[in-house]
């Protein structure tokens, strides 16, 4: 019988507990999800709130934090306890030492009215962490003697209620060393996975901030930047554009495999460079499509989008390198694919090697779904290489090419390409083979027909090109 009563009196003490009359501490300028950390630069507002106390008429307490050469406070607004709310909130700094004090009293004019609330706010505290805050510090706050006044059988009534610590951890400015995406110290192929990882954090990305790097380079050296809501995120933005994105692979194979210790730099060149081999599995039913660079600067990898409409009839296989890139063995290749478009990086990270022609660089290996009897519809954006610089630039591509219509630009009989549509449009034409290679090239500015030279070899599947200073055309053409 004892132990019954000892259990139900356990019970009773745990459901009174769940109810207990406190004081809660609640972040108003983000969502729960950030709600543990501050940012520096940035206000942080916290209100504070009466939790299980009917009928109060009267909050009071102190409120002590500590880092106040890092926090400090800036405004308050008064709560909510009607229309005769009245507070008073001081600020009591102490040079002496590093604990701030706030004296805080809010409530009710009429200290006798009935009306009294039930769970009022009591009032809203704003701080700002200032830039010199240094990351991952924590700052603690802790409430003194707190006291309400509530109104009980018609009578005002003083409680004590429990004191309490809480605490929140400092997201301020770090230094990202470009490349480095996981900050271990070393850009190698585990910063790609990182990158892989963090893919679509941004701007664009809900209950997240981030934040540029000003200036951002690829240089390799710190870069100071303040700590993304996801703080880890921070390095995978290697190229400090506020968004993790297949960009940042670039800035990857550019600073591959260096380090940096405390206090020094290495620049490793006693190392092989290697990375898995990409291979993509194929079927006697996958749709291989090159994919063409034209390039006016050699560069060490690119990154850009395809865009499929129909992507829903077809599953991704992969991107392989291929043409410009075959036999390297230090080349990678990443892909995302989401709704329409593909997402993708490749290249290689031995500088060694640079790609220096236009031509194809990888394969796109789709595999059409069960039913789908079309081929897809493909177009580039958003394509861009890196120097042996380290520079970010624009690069020209193709993959789509139509077929043959009412409207096509060139045919070919009797060794001689003879050209439609083309006059006063564009200036150059080059004819590639499906390995990318320039076979041809000639200035058709006042050209009609051009005879090809014996020597060139014209049988099966070739690209044509047209281009001036301003667009480009692709066309396929098959030649028996």
């Amino acid at each position: 019988m004892r132990k019954i009563v000892y259990i139900l009196t356990l019970l009773l003490l745990a459901a009174t507990s769940l109810h207990a009359q406190s004081l809660n501490f609640v972040r108003r300028d983000v969502d729960s999800s950030r709600s543990k950390f501050v940012t520096a630069t940035y206000l942080f507002s916290i209100d504070v709130v009466a939790e299980n106390i009917e009928k109060c008429t009267n909050v009071s307490f102190e409120l002590r934090y500590d880092k106040t050469q890092f926090i400090r406070f800036s405004e308050w607004e008064r709560g909510n306890f009607g229309s005769t709310t009245k507070s008073l909130v001081l600020s009591l700094p102490d040079a002496s030492t590093d604990i701030g004090r706030l004296v805080v009293s809010s409530g009710m004019d009429y200290t006798r009215d009935t009306n009294a609330p039930d769970n009022p706010k009591v009032v809203n505290l704003k701080f700002v962490v200032i830039p010199a805050a240094p990351h991952f510090d924590v700052v603690t706050f802790s409430l003194i003697n707190p006291r309400i006044t509530v109104v009980s059988d018609g009578q005002l009534k003083l409680i004590d209620l429990p004191t309490i610590s809480f605490s929140y951890t400092i997201h301020s400015f770090v230094n990202v060393w470009p490349g480095d995406a996981n900050n271990d110290g070393i850009v190698n192929h585990l910063d790609f996975a990182t990158v892989s990882y963090y893919l679509g954090l941004g701007p664009n990305t809900k209950q997240m901030r981030s934040f540029k790097r000003e200036p951002a380079s690829t240089l390799w050296a710190p870069q100071p930047v303040i700590a993304w809501d996801t703080a880890a995120a921070t390095y995978a933005d290697c190229d400090g554009n506020g968004e993790v994105n297949m960009i940042d692979n670039l800035v990857i194979s550019y600073n591959y495999d260096k380090q940096h210790p405390v206090g020094s730099i290495i620049n490793n060149t006693n190392y092989e460079i290697k990375l898995p081999k990409v291979v993509v599995q194929k079927t006697n039913s996958s749709i291989v499509l090159p994919i063409y660079v034209s390039t006016y600067q050699p560069y060490l990898s690119l990154a850009g989008t395809i865009e499929i409409p129909d992507l829903q009839d077809f599953e991704v296989s992969g991107i392989e390198p291929a043409g410009l890139l075959d036999g390297n063995e230090a080349c990678f290749s990443m892909w995302k694919a989401s709704e329409g478009s593909i997402e993708f990086s490749l290249g290689t990270v031995d500088k060694a090697n640079l790609i220096n022609n236009s031509g194809v660089v990888a394969h796109l290996v789709l595999e059409p779904k069960q039913g789908n009897k079309h081929s897809p519809t493909i177009a580039m954006k958003n394509l861009k290489g890196i120097s042996p610089y380290g520079h970010i630039f624009e690069l020209s591509a193709y993959t789509s090419i139509s077929e043959k219509s009412e409207n096509e630009e060139i045919f070919f009989a009797n060794n001689t390409f003879y050209l439609s549509n083309c006059f006063g449009k564009y200036d150059n034409l080059e004819i590639y083979n499906l390995l990318g290679e320039l076979i041809y090239n000639a200035d058709i500015r006042n050209a009609s027909a051009i005879e090809l030279a014996s020597k060139v070899p014209m049988k099966g599947l070739f690209v044509a090109k047209f281009s001036n200073s301003n667009q480009s055309k692709i066309q396929k053409i098959i030649l028996e």
